[in-house]
């Protein structure tokens, strides 16, 4: 009902000229409006997307919160389920929820059988890896924060704009980088040499998509990927070892593999691939692979704890910079 409407009523109902209503017929067509006015308010909430919610079970707070961050499509898909999902309010509230994956949330959870917390759902669905998302090309306009990994590939031509050389002084054999890869390279090679008296060393960097074919060729299962999927084509990832420990597992438990990884994001690196992706994702722990993403981002990665595919996915990927993330 307008509200222009009872307004008009009203004016009729006190007009002095009016000689048909008298004071307490316009008190009563008062009342009878406002009842009316509440009925429609009723009748409207019982269709809102709030009030649907609730009525599967959910707490007012909850429903009034869901409602909030869902679309009519997403409120409509939780409705025709009729049942009600135990972490529909928990994924809600997850930090790097994402309103447009919530129907993958509560999909991968029914079928979910390890039984994972709600913040690893989230990390899965987030990353694509709950099976939905078909592999894509890699967006290389984002410099150095492409992202390369098993869904997201590089076309076979591609190579970076310019590389530059690693001296030969710190590396095993002749390895190529990005230049500012290099320099970063060199600052953090300096200052673990100050502080544990080690030499890093680069074991590779760049390759060719040629170059990874054949590595994926030789390597053991899970430690190489194919050809177009490795970040090595981007020339923003390297291999670390050591001069005191070349070899890549007894460097794992050395003390300059341990200052490489708490200090490489004060470089802008990152460690690529940590235990906690290999326990969620299901992806091989390397503790020499170090990938360059710059200075704050690399920071940002690392007081937060999460991996470059769950910072992409929640930071970088276009609908998430629509919502202002």
């Amino acid at each position: 009902m307008q509200r222009g409407y009872i307004k008009r009523v009203l004016a009729h109902c006190f007009d002095p000229d009016n000689r048909w209503l008298s004071l307490p017929c316009a008190a009563a067509a008062l009342m009878v409006l406002l009842v009316l006015f509440k009925s429609h308010e009723g009748i409207a909430y019982n269709y809102s997307n709030e009030c649907r919610i609730y009525k599967l079970g959910y707490t007012i707070d909850e429903a009034r919160a869901m409602a909030s961050v869902l679309n009519d499509q997403q409120v409509d898909s939780l409705v025709a389920r009729q049942e009600h999902d135990t972490i529909a309010t928990a994924v809600i509230n997850a930090r790097y929820f994402i309103p447009a994956n919530f129907d993958r949330y509560l999909a991968y959870h029914k079928k979910d059988t390890a039984e994972r917390p709600v913040g690893d759902i989230i990390s899965l669905v987030n990353i694509g890896a709950d099976g939905y998302d078909s592999p894509s090309p890699c967006d290389t306009s984002k410099g150095y924060l492409m992202l390369v990994n098993g869904r997201h590939y590089l076309d076979e031509n591609y190579t970076p704009d310019s590389l530059a050389m690693f001296s030969k002084s710190y590396c095993y054999e002749e390895q190529r980088a990005l230049p500012v890869v290099v320099d970063a390279f060199m600052a953090m090679q300096q200052a673990c040499k100050e502080q544990t008296a080690a030499q890093l060393m680069v074991n590779s960097a760049h390759r060719s998509f040629q170059q990874q074919i054949s590595m994926h060729k030789r390597s053991a299962k899970g430690y190489a990927a194919h050809a177009g999927y490795s970040e090595h084509q981007t020339g923003l990832a390297i291999d670390v070892t050591s001069r005191e420990h070349p070899m890549r597992w007894p460097f794992d438990k050395s003390e300059e593999c341990a200052w490489m990884h708490a200090h490489c994001h004060e470089y802008g690196f990152i460690l690529r691939y940590p235990k906690r992706q290999s326990l969620i994702f299901g992806f091989a722990y390397e503790p020499w692979h170090l990938r360059y993403v710059g200075k704050e981002v690399a920071r940002r990665i690392h007081d937060e704890d999460i991996t470059f595919d769950e910072y992409y996915a929640y930071y970088i990927k276009p609908h998430a910079q629509a919502q202002g993330r």
